[in-house]
């Protein structure tokens, strides 16, 4: 594997966008893949606002839906920014000779399971994949190592809880119905306890505590009843855009793998030192 390593992130959200934000600031040649409209609540912390608006900016870095070919090597070859892809994930993996791909399991439109045979390096990101069999690395993402890397084994499957620190505040607004969700609220605005956030058809959703919005519903989009559409951190010290610090553990680990595989440094083991 060269330098000029193509690396497709799978999925557009805070996660995935923090991977491809860290390949990309590290002069990768890098491209998203997501075919079908994201529910993504935090969209200041991701880029998923460019598969609607076609473009959207995270920490300094700009991605954009790339639906010509010539907007998709515009941003690949010359890193002005990071273009996004919508077809279906097969015909993007026949598209371009891809020398890595990264996923998270159950991101729509990319393989959930079985990755090994489709990049010269695969990693799976999070819980359920086994490395070494249906990927190459894992990557752990939640739990007390994010960011740490598995060449063997299963990632264990991990419920984010309250501890995770920058979710200790966070209070979520849920759908009262189905319908389209309208608001002229904005993510980071402050609300107080009863204000109204939007509606949802008929239904008009109060904010339940006074604090922040950091995640939101976009304006216009459809949502089942009982889904989040909102959450509120009560804290002034949340983020609310950028990176997180989980995420940033996360793309460090990323990135660190893929440059362990571009310059072919072997892996370290106690048993060579006996």
């Amino acid at each position: 594997m060269s330098e000029e390593t193509c690396i497709l992130v799978c999925g557009i959200g805070e996660t995935a966008s923090a991977v491809a934000r860290r390949l990309f600031a590290e002069d990768r040649a890098v491209a998203i893949h997501q075919a079908a409209p994201p529910r993504t609540l935090r969209r200041k912390m991701a880029f998923s606002d460019a598969w609607f608006d076609g473009a959207a900016s995270l920490d300094g870095v700009e991605a954009r839906r790339a639906d010509l070919s010539s907007e998709f090597l515009l941003g690949l070859r010359a890193r002005q920014f990071i273009p996004l892809l919508t077809q279906r994930f097969a015909d993007v993996v026949e598209r371009w000779p891809w020398d890595v791909i990264v996923t998270a399991r159950g991101e729509d439109g990319s393989p959930g399971d079985y990755l090994a045979d489709l990049a010269d390096l695969t990693i799976g990101l999070g819980g359920g994949f086994v490395a070494g069999e249906d990927c190459d690395i894992a990557i752990e993402t939640q739990g007390p190592d994010p960011g740490a890397i598995i060449r063997a084994g299963r990632v264990p499957s991990r419920r984010q809880g309250k501890s995770d620190g920058d979710l200790a505040d966070q209070h979520e607004v849920r759908a009262p119905s189905s319908g389209l969700f309208q608001t002229t609220k904005i993510i980071g605005a402050f609300v107080e306890g009863g204000d109204a956030l939007g509606t949802v058809g008929e239904s008009v959703v109060l904010a339940p505590v006074s604090g922040r919005i950091r995640g939101l519903v976009r304006r216009g989009q459809a949502v089942a009843a009982a889904s989040v559409i909102a959450e509120i951190a009560t804290s002034n010290a949340t983020r609310v855009a950028g990176v997180s610090d989980r995420d940033q553990l996360i793309s460090r680990g990323v990135a660190f793998a893929v440059e362990m595989e571009v310059s072919g440094w072997a892996v370290a083991s106690f048993e060579d030192w006996r």
